[in-house]
């Protein structure tokens, strides 16, 4: 019983913890492609409308993910929550970074920049 719960819980987090890197990882492509669009059309000397639809679409896209990003937090919270639930408090999955809180507040070391 207690082995088929560890292999429930590892085998959400070896999704999870993907998960969270991967859309961080698309957050910074995004912000990286913006930054890329402002520096082409400056550099190019093009007028100011040069690439404003599709940079338009990128701060979208961009919005979208960190709010993706959200609910991955929220995720891993509510997971969390569920691994003391069903019995498994002392065990760890990884060691990336620690869990968010699931309480909904950030803790003290990290700035709520919204």
């Amino acid at each position: 019983m207690l082995n088929n719960r560890l292999a429930a819980a590892k085998a959400v987090y070896n999704e999870l913890a993907p998960a969270e890197a991967d859309v961080d990882n698309a957050i910074v492509h995004a912000a990286k492609l913006a930054i890329a669009v402002v520096e082409g059309r400056r550099s190019a000397h093009l007028p100011l409308t040069a690439g404003q639809e599709g940079l338009a679409h990128v701060s979208r896209a961009s919005l979208r993910l960190v709010e993706a990003r959200e609910e991955l937090c929220a995720a891993h919270a509510a997971f969390r929550a569920t691994q003391v639930e069903i019995g498994l408090r002392a065990v760890s999955f990884g060691n990336l970074w620690e869990c968010p809180p699931n309480t909904g507040e950030l803790p003290s070391n990290v700035a709520n920049v919204a």
